[in-house]
């Protein structure tokens, strides 16, 4: 059995506003193998984004965050670092691919020497020295031909904006991957890109996973994504997950509300041109209007008084599956209709 590379463990994200604290994660807990991708899905509001950017402690602890839990990686707790022990672990150890290529590489320095500065930071030689200007420049070269960057040594000298945005997204991918690292965050890495070349990108995701023993947390609200590249998927809703299986668990006896209701939302590929898509009702809450007990109550088609109650925890039922649901077991033994 891989060896766990990360273990979230009741990770708590809360952020200072002008009304107090709100709460945008809550006692969220995965773990991803070495080697394996984990899917991470949910409508936009769910908490993908801020769970993955608490793991790189991206926020302002001292204005905006507050952070509680564990985040161990390696055995060592990342909330428990220092700034500058955590500077040693982001962009080495954990990379990230963001969802906007044009927002995350600095439109003034050249995809280069982007993709420099993280290996000169970051990468020793055998004798424990850095590397140079010239060793690194020769590096990235190579990264940008092994992300598939037609002519990486013209692409080197080259600014952002002067890039398609695949091409930008592959430079990040670039960027990411330069140090080598031990886990890889994709952060919606194909969003506001064509059929084809998102394809490419997830292709190459997968490739360099392979190739590298890598853990991956695949953020994405696509689940064509997540069936063909995953092998772990976490529903998020709310801030909280709400079921956990293997992906072919979750895709073929999926346990919660809003699990099956994501994946009716669908197309069906024999289905007719004028048939109505099925939608989940309502909207995600905002997160100063969280419903009391189960989260997803307002819009669950199977909801009872006990619901509004109390929170559900999260059950593990003896398919593997996790699940927050106070009727998961009934689901699960086919005693409710079809959402």
């Amino acid at each position: 059995m891989p060896e766990n590379i990360l273990e979230v463990n009741n990770l708590t994200t809360r952020f200072r506003t002008e009304r107090g604290l709100v709460t945008a994660v809550q006692g969220v807990s995965f773990h991803v193998r070495r080697g394996e991708i984990l899917g991470l899905v949910g409508e936009s509001g769910c908490g993908k984004s801020v769970t993955s950017q608490t793991i790189m402690r991206l926020y302002d602890e001292k204005r905006l965050a507050r952070y509680e839990g564990e985040i161990l990686f390696e055995g060592k707790n990342l909330l428990a670092l220092s700034e500058k022990q955590m500077q040693a672990v982001r962009g080495g150890k954990i990379a990230m691919v963001f969802q906007d290529s044009l927002s995350a590489l600095n439109p003034v320095f050249t995809c280069g020497d982007q993709i420099m500065e993280a290996m000169m930071i970051h990468t020793r030689k055998e004798d424990g020295r850095k590397l140079s200007r010239g060793e690194a420049k020769e590096k990235a070269v190579e990264m940008l031909r092994l992300v598939g960057i037609p002519d990486p040594e013209k692409r080197f000298s080259q600014y952002p904006h002067e890039l398609s945005g695949g091409m930008r997204q592959r430079v990040m991918i670039a960027c990411a991957l330069s140090c080598r690292p031990k886990l890889l965050i994709a952060d919606e890495p194909t969003t506001a890109l064509d059929v084809t070349i998102q394809a490419q990108i997830m292709e190459l995701i997968v490739e360099l996973n392979r190739e590298l023993d890598m853990g991956v947390i695949l953020i994405t609200h696509d689940l064509s994504v997540v069936a063909e590249t995953c092998s772990r998927v976490a529903v998020m809703y709310l801030g909280q997950i709400v079921e956990e299986a293997d992906v072919l668990s979750l895709f073929e006896h999926p346990c919660h509300p809003y699990t099956r209701g994501l994946l009716k939302s669908l197309p069906s590929v024999s289905g007719g041109r004028r048939e109505d898509l099925y939608i989940i009702e309502g909207t995600v809450p905002l997160l100063s209007q969280i419903p009391q007990g189960c989260r997803f109550r307002p819009r669950c088609p199977y909801a009872r008084p006990e619901c509004a109650e109390r929170m559900p925890e999260l059950e593990t039922l003896p398919s593997g599956q996790t699940v927050r649901c106070f009727r998961a077991k009934e689901i699960a033994e086919g005693r409710l209709s079809d959402v």
